[in-house]
């Protein structure tokens, strides 16, 4: 069934292809017919969905016509057009009740099918007065318009139905972001206090050393967590992508937050020997708190792979046109493809065991793309250093992610 709603949605939808009304107005004045329309035809209605009138025939977009009483009907069944310009002096349309009823001499009428070839409706044009309208010429001019219109229809259906598929989309993603969202606030707290915890246990006086180390071990793995949660929430609000907005940053603010991550750091690893150091002489555009995330994320990655009574240096520091973040270990020593992770999270193929990741700068290689910078790796007195660099000023075209691996051999 057709109901009304569907039939107003029909005209909505041929009033929305702009050409419609031009298409009318060429048919009226190369056939001389006066009346012509697009018309929604289906098993129960005629409803017309675009009008001109120059006879005062009555109808307006909306209006209909009972389905028996039109040859339209007759067209949806045989999907054939049909034309003629004297219906009085028609043998087949003589005691047709469709020129009776409504005192037409001349009449063309053209099916409309959308490109999947399922049939809409009608594009007609009458007059009370005879014609010269039954020529191939009008029938292939009224065809193509017919087939245009039936195009253009199936086109902006499924416009209409991408859009809604992409506001559904973001609907979806909304809901998905609030749950995160909602989850990653609840786990920041039970892993704040465990933290705090793991600390007052590691500081207990006569606590034997192998509990000790565990004990280190779990606020290392804490930590971690901590920092891949807020990594979690960037992604699903989209904050690590290319072209991330970047605001410029005084150097005092931009010094004082990686400070206080490097900070962090030393408190999250009480046993180990780092030295850090922050010289910010410039103003940088930048994200104060995704740079804090990555210099984070340069320090774990290099504390979990050098021995333990070796010095780390922590440094961050402006040049003339740049920002950089190193980290530097004596013995520090990165394999070649340590900088995959960088381009992207690494492809896993099914049924593949998932085994822990040694080196892992995916959110660090995100937030370097963001602020138009890379991370690499290049030898260093007595080690390896590892750095980020971006230059001070945002660009207008955002640079790819470098990634050079210059490690001396042997």
């Amino acid at each position: 069934m057709h109901d009304s709603n569907q039939a107003q949605r029909d005209v909505e939808a041929v009033a929305c292809i702009a050409a419609v009304p031009k298409i009318l107005e060429v048919i009226t004045r190369t056939t001389g017919l006066r009346f012509a329309a697009v018309a929604r035809v289906t098993d129960d209605r005629w409803t017309a969905c675009a009008v001109r009138d120059e006879i005062a025939f009555g109808l307006q977009p909306g209006g209909e016509l009972e389905l028996r009483t039109t040859i339209c009907n007759e067209i949806r069944q045989h999907r054939q057009p049909v034309m003629f310009g004297h219906a009085s002096e028609n043998p087949q349309f003589a005691d047709h009740q469709t020129p009776r009823l409504y005192g037409l001499e001349s009449y063309i009428s053209v099916p409309i099918h959308r490109s999947s070839g399922e049939f809409f409706g009608t594009l007609c044009a009458i007059d009370p007065l005879p014609s010269r309208v039954e020529s191939p010429e009008t029938l292939q001019m009224m065809e193509l318009f017919a087939e245009l219109i039936g195009a253009q229809l199936e086109s902006d259906e499924r416009h209409a139905l991408s859009q809604a598929a992409l506001h559904t989309a973001l609907d979806v993603a909304k809901m998905r972001e609030r749950f995160i969202n909602e989850v990653s606030d609840d786990l920041k707290e039970p892993i704040q206090a465990l933290v705090m915890d793991a600390y007052l246990i590691k500081t207990t006086p006569g606590l034997d050393a192998q509990t000790r180390a565990r004990v280190a071990d779990m606020e290392t793995n804490l930590w971690r967590m901590a920092a891949l949660v807020g990594g979690i929430v960037d992604f699903a609000y989209d904050k690590l992508v290319t072209g991330a907005p970047l605001s410029r940053t005084p150097a005092a603010t931009l010094a004082g937050e990686l400070q206080r991550v490097l900070t962090q750091v030393v408190s999250a690893y009480p046993q180990r020997a780092l030295a850090t150091h922050v010289r910010i002489d410039a103003d940088v555009d930048c994200d104060p708190a995704r740079l804090g995330q990555l210099m984070v994320n340069l320090a774990i990655n290099v504390l979990r792979h050098v021995a333990s009574d070796v010095t780390v240096s922590l440094d961050a520091s402006t040049t003339a046109g740049e920002l950089r973040l190193a980290v530097e270990a004596p013995g520090l020593a990165l394999p070649d493809d340590a900088l995959d992770s960088v381009a992207g999270p690494i492809t896993r193929r099914p049924g593949m065991v998932r085994e822990p990741r040694a080196w892992d700068f995916f959110i660090a290689g995100e937030i370097a793309r963001a602020h138009s910078g890379g991370i690499s790796v290049v030898p260093a007195p007595g080690g390896t250093r590892l750095s980020f660099a971006m230059p001070l000023q945002a660009l207008q075209d955002v640079m790819p992610v470098a990634t050079s691996n210059a490690i001396a051999a042997g």
